[in-house]
Formats: C-alpha cells, structure tokens, sequence
C-alpha cells in the first residue's frame, strides 16, 4: 500500500528583498517556492532568527503575500513584521543573501464559505492585517473571485505605511484612524458596524485578525447580527506544533466546566469566534 507523501515542513531560504515602511514596520521578501506551493492564506510560519542560541525561540509570523514569476507559479512569500523585541529587530535588519530556517506552512487556513456570492469581510488592525494580502490575492482574482473588503484600522497612518501594498489586491479597501489622519476617524469596528448595516440581506462572514480587544469588539458585534465570525489569534508559539502548550486559548465546551484550552497552534490559528471564550 502506498504511503501518503509528507509535507516539508522546514526550508532554508533566502531573503531577496527588505522593505522599510518606517515607524519599526518592515517587509521580507523570501525566495522559498517549496514552501509558496503549500502556503495558504491564514496558515503561519515559525521563523529562526539565527542559527545560535539567542534568541531561542522561533518567531511565528503570518504569510503576508504570496510570490510569484511571470509564469504565475508560485516561488515565495513575503512576511510583514513590527519591531517589538530582539528577535523582530534582528529581522528588520537583514538585508539580500541573508539566510533563515523557516518551520511551516503551519496550522489551519481560512475557510470560505460555500456560497460564492457570500461578502467575505475582512477585518485588520496594525500588524494584524498581514494575513489579509495573501487571502485577498487568493480569493480576489480568477474565475472564483469572491466578493471582498478589508477594513484595516490603526492609531494613526504612520501604523498602516504598508497599505499601498494592497493596491489592485481584489479587495475593496477601506481605512480607519484612531486620529483620523487616515480614513475614517475611529476605530475599525465602526467600519464594521456600517459594512452589516449595508448588508440588506446578502450573506456575509467576517474575518477578523489583530488586538484581542479588537477581535473580542468584532466578534461581539457579529454576534448581535448573526454574522459568522473567524479570529487568527495572534500567540507566542515556542513550538509551533502543539508540544509546549505556549499559546492556548480558552474555548467553549460540553464538559461541566463549560471551556476547555486549545492550542493555537495545531487548532488554530483560525478559530471560530463565537466558540472562543473572551
């Protein structure tokens, strides 16, 4: 009997291409095509720094885009990152030829619903927004081009440098500011609140990705209109594969309870919002 063929799941690339958005937002542009044919939109990676000791863990990172030749095939992906630490401004400095060991594509991809003419609604705020060019390149063009817009939301438009990236993305593209230099003033759930308003019975599902504030604010708001709602959590994952139980995350069960942890990591991290608990 025939064996299933197994996926690889670690690559050495290469970085082909830094960009600096300012602010400690970057982008890395990989040459890994193994990886590009298996990456779909919602999956992460977990990133080595270096090869040494320090840092130790792994960074997981969600694909920003995927990358592709003249010919169409796919032949790397990109990632978007914000320094926060030592391991992120290691990456926001390495530059072409630089070398990294890349464990992934990783945990579930977003879902689409099976009615094409469902409105998908894709909400993002900061870094959160990175796993929505892959999707939106994924689902935004071809003979299934689904119906999409993203709502992207951060403080100021210095957070959303990045945005031009969307640009002829498949996705129609609307901006939120907490200081109104970009967009609409507010925070994105008020783009939210407006999009369900719009709605007048066509069937929508909303994914979300950012803040767990935000999300915890947008699946709320997709409860109280019976929008189904999806949430990448973001997590530190040591692992990446459900042995360190590093990134759970409390979900709703039948046990007397009433919750029980799941691991981001291998049951995300895309989850159902209405099983999480908030």
């Amino acid at each position: 009997m025939a064996t299933a063929e197994r996926k690889q799941l670690l690559h050495d690339v290469t970085v082909s291409r830094r960009v600096d958005y300012g602010h400690g937002y970057f982008e890395l542009f990989l040459d890994a095509p193994a990886l590009a044919r298996e990456m779909a939109a919602g999956q992460f990676l977990n990133i080595r720094v270096r090869n040494e000791l320090y840092p130790l863990l792994r960074r997981p990172f969600s694909s920003f885009d995927l990358l592709k030749d003249a010919r169409g095939r796919p032949v790397g992906i990109s990632i978007l990152g914000h320094v926060v630490g030592q391991g992120t401004r290691m990456l926001s400095q390495m530059g072409e030829g630089a070398r990294l060991n890349i464990n992934g594509p990783l945990g579930h991809a977003f879902e689409l619903p099976e009615n094409p003419d469902t409105r998908v609604i894709m909400v993002g705020g900061g870094i959160g927004l990175a796993p929505f060019l892959h999707a939106a390149r994924q689902w935004g063009s071809g003979d299934g081009k689904r119906d999409l817009v993203l709502l992207a939301g951060g403080r100021s438009q210095r957070d959303l440098g990045f945005m031009k990236r969307f640009k002829e993305s498949g996705a129609q593209i609307l901006l939120a500011t907490e200081d109104g230099t970009a967009g609409v003033k507010g925070r994105v759930t008020v783009l939210l609140e407006a999009e369900l308003k719009a709605l007048k019975g066509k069937p929508a599902m909303v994914l979300t990705c950012g803040p767990w504030k935000m999300m915890e604010a947008v699946a709320q708001i997709c409860l109280a209109a019976g929008i189904d709602s999806y949430a990448s959590l973001e997590s530190v994952m040591a692992c990446g594969y459900g042995v360190c139980n590093g990134c759970v995350a409390k979900v709703k069960d039948d046990s007397e309870q009433g919750f029980r942890y799941a691991k981001t990591c291998v049951e995300g991290t895309v989850m159902d919002c209405g099983k999480l608990v908030w």
